[in-house]
């Protein structure tokens, strides 16, 4: 679905190199993620002007991750620990794995993006209670944003502060086009049996661009962070004793 390619991404301050891989989509948007803490460093979304538009909280290489443990980041039982080792990588039909091992506990993060820009996040973790992640969002591209949490009793409004929202435990109701994952069923996101619903739309009237959350977990963690705001989504215990977790967000633009 997307073209992949692999660079340096800078040394840390222990001498350790860092990998950052660039998957583009025939839209010319890119997700760059990388192998230490198997972050994700940037998306480059072009807005309805065909302005590039960083939708999130990044840094230029990585000595700015080993500083900060907020952005792009995986936690294993609330801890960071994962965050500060470098991750296993490599290129898969979805995008790119990373799998890391860390006091006895196995995790494992799948990032791809569609042609219509769909961000797959699927994670999951073994010998942990938890596996979570958390995103932050850029103000540059969703500026004075508005949500409607897919939440009973919930209504749209500024999204200000933090809340948590109690996901509605319905399947996921989508609009499929050419180019997106759920069009091919050989592709990441399976909008109808792997349990993903709809989570919440938010929208910035400022810059026209919409971002579609799906899930398939239970609750939805928002709150305002660094200027823009932060979405935690953490995994669920399924039979097997993996704690699995799938997220997905679409951005289109709207007038």
């Amino acid at each position: 679905m997307a073209t992949i390619k692999k660079e340096s991404f800078g040394k840390l301050s222990d001498g350790r190199e860092a990998l950052v891989y660039t998957l583009r989509n025939n839209k010319g948007n890119e997700l760059k993620v990388t192998d230490y803490g198997a972050r994700i460093v940037s998306l480059r979304f072009r807005d309805q002007n065909f302005t590039n538009k960083f939708v999130f909280k990044t840094f230029p290489d990585v000595s700015g991750y080993e500083n900060d443990l907020a952005a792009g980041i995986v936690y294993v039982d609330g801890a960071t620990d994962f965050a500060k080792v470098i991750w296993q990588s490599e290129e898969v039909q979805e995008g790119v794995k990373f799998s890391a091992e860390v006091g006895g506990k196995k995790a494992q993060v799948i990032y791809g993006i569609s042609n219509d820009n769909e961000l797959s996040i699927k994670y999951e973790a073994e010998g942990a209670e938890d596996i979570s992640t958390q995103i932050i969002f850029s103000a540059d591209a969703l500026p004075a944003a508005e949500i409607k949490a897919y939440s009973e009793g919930a209504e749209k409004g500024k999204l200000s502060g933090s809340q948590v929202y109690n996901i509605i435990d319905k399947p996921a109701e989508v609009e499929f086009v050419e180019g997106m994952f759920g069009y091919d069923f050989g592709c990441p996101i399976d909008y109808f049996d792997a349990g993903l619903k709809n989570a919440a739309d938010i929208f910035s009237d400022a810059t026209k661009i919409l971002l579609q959350v799906y899930a398939s977990q239970d609750k939805l963690h928002v709150e305002e962070a660094d200027g823009g705001f932060a979405i935690k989504t953490s995994g669920t215990k399924s039979a097997d004793g993996k704690i699995k977790s799938q997220t997905v967000y679409i951005l289109k633009n709207r007038k």
